[in-house]
Protein backbone atom coordinates (compact mmCIF):
# COMPACT_ATOMS: atom_id res chain seq x y z
CA UNK A 1 0.00 0.00 0.00
CA UNK A 2 2.77 2.43 0.98
CA UNK A 3 4.70 1.55 -2.17
CA UNK A 4 1.63 2.20 -4.32
CA UNK A 5 1.14 5.58 -2.66
CA UNK A 6 4.79 6.50 -3.31
CA UNK A 7 4.44 5.54 -6.97
CA UNK A 8 1.20 7.50 -7.25
CA UNK A 9 2.78 10.51 -5.56
CA UNK A 10 5.80 10.36 -7.84
CA UNK A 11 3.49 10.13 -10.82
CA UNK A 12 1.57 13.21 -9.70
CA UNK A 13 4.80 15.15 -9.17
CA UNK A 14 6.08 14.11 -12.58
CA UNK A 15 2.80 15.13 -14.19
CA UNK A 16 2.85 18.50 -12.42
CA UNK A 17 6.48 19.08 -13.40
CA UNK A 18 5.79 18.26 -17.03
CA UNK A 19 2.92 20.72 -17.01
CA UNK A 20 4.73 23.52 -15.19
CA UNK A 21 7.88 23.17 -17.29
CA UNK A 22 5.99 23.26 -20.58
CA UNK A 23 7.02 19.70 -21.42
CA UNK A 24 3.46 18.50 -22.07
CA UNK A 25 2.59 20.96 -24.86
CA UNK A 26 6.07 20.55 -26.34
CA UNK A 27 5.68 16.76 -26.44
CA UNK A 28 2.26 17.12 -28.06
CA UNK A 29 3.64 19.54 -30.65
CA UNK A 30 6.56 17.19 -31.39
CA UNK A 31 4.20 14.23 -31.84
CA UNK A 32 1.92 16.20 -34.17
CA UNK A 33 4.91 17.42 -36.20
CA UNK A 34 6.12 13.85 -36.59
CA UNK A 35 2.66 12.69 -37.71
CA UNK A 36 2.34 15.57 -40.17
CA UNK A 37 5.81 14.96 -41.62
CA UNK A 38 5.07 11.24 -42.17
CA UNK A 39 1.75 12.01 -43.88
CA UNK A 40 3.38 14.68 -46.04
CA UNK A 41 6.21 12.33 -47.05
CA UNK A 42 3.71 9.59 -47.89
CA UNK A 43 1.53 11.85 -50.04
CA UNK A 44 4.38 13.77 -51.66
CA UNK A 45 4.96 11.07 -54.30
CA UNK A 46 1.44 11.70 -55.63
CA UNK A 47 2.19 15.36 -56.36
CA UNK A 48 1.52 16.45 -59.95
CA UNK A 49 4.20 16.40 -62.63
CA UNK A 50 7.81 17.03 -61.80
CA UNK A 51 6.92 17.86 -58.18
CA UNK A 52 6.86 14.14 -57.38
CA UNK A 53 10.63 14.09 -57.95
CA UNK A 54 11.24 16.34 -54.95
CA UNK A 55 9.21 14.71 -52.14
CA UNK A 56 11.54 15.88 -49.35
CA UNK A 57 10.13 19.42 -49.40
CA UNK A 58 6.70 18.24 -48.23
CA UNK A 59 7.84 17.15 -44.73
CA UNK A 60 9.76 20.42 -44.49
CA UNK A 61 6.55 22.32 -45.21
CA UNK A 62 4.74 20.32 -42.51
CA UNK A 63 7.38 21.36 -39.99
CA UNK A 64 7.07 25.01 -41.05
CA UNK A 65 3.32 24.99 -40.35
CA UNK A 66 3.57 23.22 -36.98
CA UNK A 67 3.50 26.12 -34.55
CA UNK A 68 2.35 26.58 -30.96
CA UNK A 69 -0.94 28.08 -32.18
CA UNK A 70 -3.10 27.35 -35.22
CA UNK A 71 -3.05 30.98 -36.31
CA UNK A 72 0.73 31.18 -35.98
CA UNK A 73 0.99 28.13 -38.24
CA UNK A 74 -1.21 29.74 -40.88
CA UNK A 75 0.83 32.94 -40.70
CA UNK A 76 4.14 31.07 -40.90
CA UNK A 77 2.93 28.96 -43.82
CA UNK A 78 1.72 31.93 -45.87
CA UNK A 79 4.82 33.97 -45.12
CA UNK A 80 7.07 31.04 -46.06
CA UNK A 81 5.34 30.54 -49.41
CA UNK A 82 5.58 34.27 -50.13
CA UNK A 83 9.29 34.23 -49.25
CA UNK A 84 9.94 31.22 -51.50
CA UNK A 85 8.04 32.83 -54.37
CA UNK A 86 10.08 36.02 -54.06
CA UNK A 87 13.28 33.96 -54.00
CA UNK A 88 12.22 32.16 -57.18
CA UNK A 89 11.55 35.50 -58.88
CA UNK A 90 14.98 36.78 -57.83
CA UNK A 91 16.62 33.63 -59.21
CA UNK A 92 14.69 34.01 -62.46
CA UNK A 93 15.83 37.63 -62.80
CA UNK A 94 19.44 36.59 -62.18
CA UNK A 95 19.21 33.92 -64.87
CA UNK A 96 17.85 36.45 -67.33
CA UNK A 97 20.86 38.66 -66.64
CA UNK A 98 23.01 35.63 -67.51
CA UNK A 99 25.81 36.62 -65.14
CA UNK A 100 28.85 34.36 -64.58
CA UNK A 101 28.54 31.73 -61.82
CA UNK A 102 30.26 33.59 -59.03
CA UNK A 103 28.52 36.86 -59.89
CA UNK A 104 25.17 35.08 -60.13
CA UNK A 105 25.57 33.58 -56.65
CA UNK A 106 26.54 36.97 -55.23
CA UNK A 107 23.60 38.60 -57.00
CA UNK A 108 20.89 36.18 -55.80
CA UNK A 109 22.18 36.24 -52.24
CA UNK A 110 22.56 40.02 -52.18
CA UNK A 111 19.13 40.68 -53.68
CA UNK A 112 17.60 37.97 -51.51
CA UNK A 113 18.95 39.44 -48.29
CA UNK A 114 17.93 42.94 -49.44
CA UNK A 115 14.34 41.89 -50.17
CA UNK A 116 14.13 39.80 -47.00
CA UNK A 117 14.54 42.99 -44.96
CA UNK A 118 10.87 43.86 -45.43
CA UNK A 119 9.19 43.25 -42.07
CA UNK A 120 5.92 42.25 -43.71
CA UNK A 121 7.58 38.96 -44.71
CA UNK A 122 7.74 37.88 -41.06
CA UNK A 123 9.04 34.32 -40.79
CA UNK A 124 9.34 34.14 -44.58
CA UNK A 125 12.32 36.50 -44.65
CA UNK A 126 14.97 33.78 -44.40
CA UNK A 127 13.39 31.80 -47.23
CA UNK A 128 13.96 34.54 -49.82
CA UNK A 129 17.75 34.21 -50.27
CA UNK A 130 17.64 30.47 -49.55
CA UNK A 131 15.01 29.78 -52.23
CA UNK A 132 16.83 32.00 -54.72
CA UNK A 133 20.08 30.14 -54.11
CA UNK A 134 18.43 26.71 -54.33
CA UNK A 135 16.74 27.52 -57.63
CA UNK A 136 19.98 28.86 -59.07
CA UNK A 137 22.27 26.06 -57.91
CA UNK A 138 19.99 23.00 -57.65
CA UNK A 139 17.42 23.87 -60.30
CA UNK A 140 20.05 24.88 -62.84
CA UNK A 141 18.89 24.02 -66.33
CA UNK A 142 15.55 22.79 -65.02
CA UNK A 143 14.85 25.89 -62.93
CA UNK A 144 11.19 26.13 -63.96
CA UNK A 145 10.40 22.53 -63.07
CA UNK A 146 12.36 22.73 -59.83
CA UNK A 147 10.63 25.99 -58.83
CA UNK A 148 7.22 24.44 -59.51
CA UNK A 149 8.11 21.36 -57.45
CA UNK A 150 9.52 23.48 -54.62
CA UNK A 151 6.36 25.57 -54.24
CA UNK A 152 3.94 22.67 -54.71
CA UNK A 153 5.62 20.31 -52.25
CA UNK A 154 6.05 23.05 -49.62
CA UNK A 155 2.38 23.98 -50.05
CA UNK A 156 1.34 20.33 -49.65
CA UNK A 157 3.39 19.98 -46.48
CA UNK A 158 2.10 23.26 -45.05
CA UNK A 159 -1.50 22.26 -45.73
CA UNK A 160 -1.00 18.90 -44.04
CA UNK A 161 0.76 20.49 -41.08
CA UNK A 162 -2.08 22.97 -40.61
CA UNK A 163 -4.68 20.21 -40.91
CA UNK A 164 -2.96 18.05 -38.29
CA UNK A 165 -2.46 20.96 -35.89
CA UNK A 166 -6.10 21.97 -36.34
CA UNK A 167 -7.52 18.47 -35.94
CA UNK A 168 -5.43 17.04 -33.08
CA UNK A 169 -5.96 18.96 -29.83
CA UNK A 170 -5.30 22.46 -31.21
CA UNK A 171 -3.51 24.21 -28.35
CA UNK A 172 -5.02 26.80 -26.02
CA UNK A 173 -2.23 28.35 -23.98
CA UNK A 174 -4.20 29.69 -21.02
CA UNK A 175 -2.49 27.49 -18.46
CA UNK A 176 0.99 28.68 -19.42
CA UNK A 177 0.01 32.35 -19.15
CA UNK A 178 -1.81 31.87 -15.84
CA UNK A 179 1.06 29.93 -14.29
CA UNK A 180 3.58 32.59 -15.30
CA UNK A 181 1.36 35.40 -13.97
CA UNK A 182 1.21 33.61 -10.62
CA UNK A 183 4.98 33.20 -10.59
CA UNK A 184 5.63 36.86 -11.35
CA UNK A 185 3.08 37.92 -8.73
CA UNK A 186 5.15 35.99 -6.21
CA UNK A 187 8.33 37.73 -7.43
CA UNK A 188 6.64 41.11 -7.19
CA UNK A 189 5.36 40.42 -3.69
CA UNK A 190 8.83 39.29 -2.59
CA UNK A 191 10.25 42.51 -4.04
CA UNK A 192 7.87 44.51 -1.82
CA UNK A 193 8.79 42.41 1.22
CA UNK A 194 12.47 43.03 0.51
CA UNK A 195 11.81 46.77 0.38
CA UNK A 196 10.20 46.50 3.81
CA UNK A 197 13.31 44.70 5.09
CA UNK A 198 15.47 47.54 3.77
CA UNK A 199 13.34 50.02 5.69
CA UNK A 200 13.74 47.98 8.86
CA UNK A 201 17.49 47.51 8.48
CA UNK A 202 18.50 50.70 6.69
CA UNK A 203 21.14 48.86 4.61
CA UNK A 204 20.34 49.09 0.88
CA UNK A 205 22.38 47.27 -1.76
CA UNK A 206 21.89 49.31 -4.94
CA UNK A 207 23.66 46.77 -7.15
CA UNK A 208 21.37 44.01 -5.89
CA UNK A 209 18.31 46.20 -6.52
CA UNK A 210 19.46 46.83 -10.10
CA UNK A 211 19.79 43.10 -10.70
CA UNK A 212 16.42 42.35 -9.11
CA UNK A 213 14.74 45.13 -11.07
CA UNK A 214 16.25 43.73 -14.26
CA UNK A 215 14.85 40.27 -13.47
CA UNK A 216 11.44 41.77 -12.76
CA UNK A 217 11.45 43.69 -16.06
CA UNK A 218 12.34 40.52 -17.98
CA UNK A 219 9.64 38.57 -16.15
CA UNK A 220 6.99 41.15 -17.07
CA UNK A 221 8.09 41.06 -20.72
CA UNK A 222 7.88 37.26 -20.63
CA UNK A 223 4.36 37.37 -19.20
CA UNK A 224 3.33 39.85 -21.87
CA UNK A 225 4.51 37.43 -24.57
CA UNK A 226 2.71 34.48 -22.97
CA UNK A 227 -0.56 36.36 -22.61
CA UNK A 228 -0.25 37.39 -26.25
CA UNK A 229 0.25 33.74 -27.24
CA UNK A 230 -2.79 32.76 -25.15
CA UNK A 231 -4.87 35.38 -26.95
CA UNK A 232 -3.60 34.23 -30.34
CA UNK A 233 -4.26 30.58 -29.51
CA UNK A 234 -8.02 31.23 -29.66
CA UNK A 235 -7.87 32.49 -33.26
CA UNK A 236 -8.87 29.92 -35.89
CA UNK A 237 -9.10 27.37 -33.08
CA UNK A 238 -12.19 25.15 -32.83
CA UNK A 239 -11.56 24.69 -29.10
CA UNK A 240 -12.06 28.42 -28.57
CA UNK A 241 -15.78 27.72 -28.59
CA UNK A 242 -15.39 25.73 -25.36
CA UNK A 243 -17.37 27.10 -22.48
CA UNK A 244 -15.48 29.68 -20.48
CA UNK A 245 -12.56 30.22 -22.88
CA UNK A 246 -13.53 33.81 -23.66
CA UNK A 247 -14.01 34.65 -19.97
CA UNK A 248 -10.74 32.96 -19.13
CA UNK A 249 -8.92 35.04 -21.73
CA UNK A 250 -10.49 38.24 -20.37
CA UNK A 251 -9.44 37.19 -16.89
CA UNK A 252 -5.83 36.60 -17.96
CA UNK A 253 -5.73 39.96 -19.71
CA UNK A 254 -7.06 41.77 -16.66
CA UNK A 255 -4.61 39.99 -14.38
CA UNK A 256 -1.69 40.90 -16.61
CA UNK A 257 -2.69 44.56 -16.87
CA UNK A 258 -2.96 44.72 -13.10
CA UNK A 259 0.41 43.01 -12.74
CA UNK A 260 2.03 45.40 -15.20
CA UNK A 261 0.70 48.47 -13.38
CA UNK A 262 1.72 47.05 -10.02
CA UNK A 263 5.22 46.39 -11.34
CA UNK A 264 5.49 49.99 -12.54
CA UNK A 265 4.51 51.33 -9.12
CA UNK A 266 6.89 48.89 -7.45
CA UNK A 267 9.74 50.25 -9.56
CA UNK A 268 8.78 53.72 -8.35
CA UNK A 269 8.80 52.50 -4.75
CA UNK A 270 12.25 50.99 -5.23
CA UNK A 271 13.61 54.34 -6.39
CA UNK A 272 11.93 56.13 -3.50
CA UNK A 273 12.88 53.78 -0.69
CA UNK A 274 16.09 51.99 -1.56
CA UNK A 275 17.92 54.15 -4.07
CA UNK A 276 17.16 57.82 -3.49
CA UNK A 277 14.89 57.82 -0.48
CA UNK A 278 15.26 57.56 3.29
CA UNK A 279 17.61 54.57 3.31
CA UNK A 280 19.82 55.45 0.35
CA UNK A 281 23.58 55.74 0.80
CA UNK A 282 24.81 58.55 3.05
CA UNK A 283 21.36 59.27 4.49
CA UNK A 284 21.25 56.60 7.17
CA UNK A 285 18.45 54.84 8.98
CA UNK A 286 15.05 56.43 8.34
CA UNK A 287 12.93 57.99 11.00
CA UNK A 288 10.97 55.16 12.70
CA UNK A 289 7.94 57.46 12.65
CA UNK A 290 7.71 56.85 8.91
CA UNK A 291 9.79 53.71 8.39
CA UNK A 292 7.80 51.35 10.60
CA UNK A 293 4.32 52.08 9.18
CA UNK A 294 5.78 52.21 5.67
CA UNK A 295 7.37 48.79 6.11
CA UNK A 296 4.08 47.48 7.47
CA UNK A 297 2.19 48.90 4.48
CA UNK A 298 4.68 47.35 2.05
CA UNK A 299 4.30 43.93 3.65
CA UNK A 300 0.52 44.16 3.70
CA UNK A 301 0.34 45.22 0.06
CA UNK A 302 2.73 42.37 -0.79
CA UNK A 303 0.33 39.99 0.91
CA UNK A 304 -2.52 41.36 -1.23
CA UNK A 305 -0.51 41.02 -4.44
CA UNK A 306 0.47 37.46 -3.51
CA UNK A 307 -3.22 36.65 -3.09
CA UNK A 308 -3.09 35.80 0.62
CA UNK A 309 -4.89 38.85 2.04
CA UNK A 310 -8.02 40.87 1.19
CA UNK A 311 -7.60 44.35 -0.27
CA UNK A 312 -9.18 45.97 2.79
CA UNK A 313 -6.18 45.05 4.91
CA UNK A 314 -3.92 46.82 2.43
CA UNK A 315 -6.12 49.93 2.65
CA UNK A 316 -5.94 49.83 6.44
CA UNK A 317 -2.12 49.58 6.43
CA UNK A 318 -1.84 52.55 4.08
CA UNK A 319 -4.26 54.49 6.26
CA UNK A 320 -1.96 53.93 9.24
CA UNK A 321 0.94 55.27 7.17
CA UNK A 322 -1.13 58.33 6.28
CA UNK A 323 -1.84 58.91 9.96
CA UNK A 324 1.90 58.84 10.69
CA UNK A 325 2.44 61.33 7.89
CA UNK A 326 -0.24 63.66 9.23
CA UNK A 327 1.18 63.44 12.75
CA UNK A 328 4.66 64.72 11.91
CA UNK A 329 6.10 67.39 9.63
CA UNK A 330 9.49 67.56 11.35
CA UNK A 331 11.54 65.97 8.56
CA UNK A 332 10.61 67.41 5.15
CA UNK A 333 12.61 64.89 3.10
CA UNK A 334 11.01 61.92 4.82
CA UNK A 335 7.57 63.51 4.53
CA UNK A 336 8.02 63.94 0.78
CA UNK A 337 9.24 60.38 0.28
CA UNK A 338 6.46 58.97 2.45
CA UNK A 339 3.77 60.90 0.56
CA UNK A 340 5.17 59.65 -2.78
CA UNK A 341 5.32 56.10 -1.42
CA UNK A 342 1.67 56.32 -0.39
CA UNK A 343 0.74 57.28 -3.96
CA UNK A 344 2.63 54.26 -5.30
CA UNK A 345 1.11 51.88 -2.74
CA UNK A 346 -2.34 53.20 -3.53
CA UNK A 347 -1.58 52.65 -7.20
CA UNK A 348 -0.77 48.99 -6.60
CA UNK A 349 -3.98 48.41 -4.66
CA UNK A 350 -6.00 50.32 -7.25
CA UNK A 351 -4.52 48.11 -9.96
CA UNK A 352 -5.65 45.11 -7.93
CA UNK A 353 -9.17 46.46 -7.62
CA UNK A 354 -9.46 47.44 -11.28
CA UNK A 355 -8.57 43.88 -12.23
CA UNK A 356 -11.67 42.67 -10.42
CA UNK A 357 -14.21 45.23 -11.65
CA UNK A 358 -15.04 43.47 -14.91
CA UNK A 359 -13.90 39.91 -14.19
CA UNK A 360 -13.98 37.79 -11.07
CA UNK A 361 -10.26 37.52 -10.35
CA UNK A 362 -7.26 38.96 -8.59
CA UNK A 363 -3.70 39.51 -9.65
CA UNK A 364 -2.88 36.75 -7.16
CA UNK A 365 -3.35 33.04 -7.86
CA UNK A 366 -6.72 31.54 -8.68
CA UNK A 367 -8.66 29.48 -6.27
CA UNK A 368 -7.38 31.03 -3.05
CA UNK A 369 -9.57 32.30 -0.30
CA UNK A 370 -8.35 34.09 2.78
CA UNK A 371 -10.59 35.48 5.45
CA UNK A 372 -13.68 34.98 3.31
CA UNK A 373 -12.18 36.93 0.41
CA UNK A 374 -12.05 34.76 -2.69
CA UNK A 375 -9.23 34.96 -5.16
Amino acid sequence: MARAERITGAGRRLWQWSRDSGTQPRLLLAAKAAVAAVIAWTLAKYAPGVAAEYPYYAPLGAIVAMRTTVFAGIRAGVQTLVGITLGILIAGFTMLVDAPGVVAVALVVGLGVLVSGFRILGEGYSWVPMAALFVLLIGGGNAEGYSFAYVVQMAIGIAIGLAVNFAIVPPLHFWDAERRIDQVNAVLAQHLDDLADVLDQGEPDTAAWDRQQGRLDKAIADVRDRVSVAQESRRMNPRSALRGSRARLATDGARFRALERAAWYTTDLTELVARSGPVADNIGRPDPTFAEPMAGALRQVACVVRGDCPEDEGDEAIARLEEALDASRSNPSHVTVTASAIVALRGILESEKRATEDVDTKTGPFGRSTGGHAH
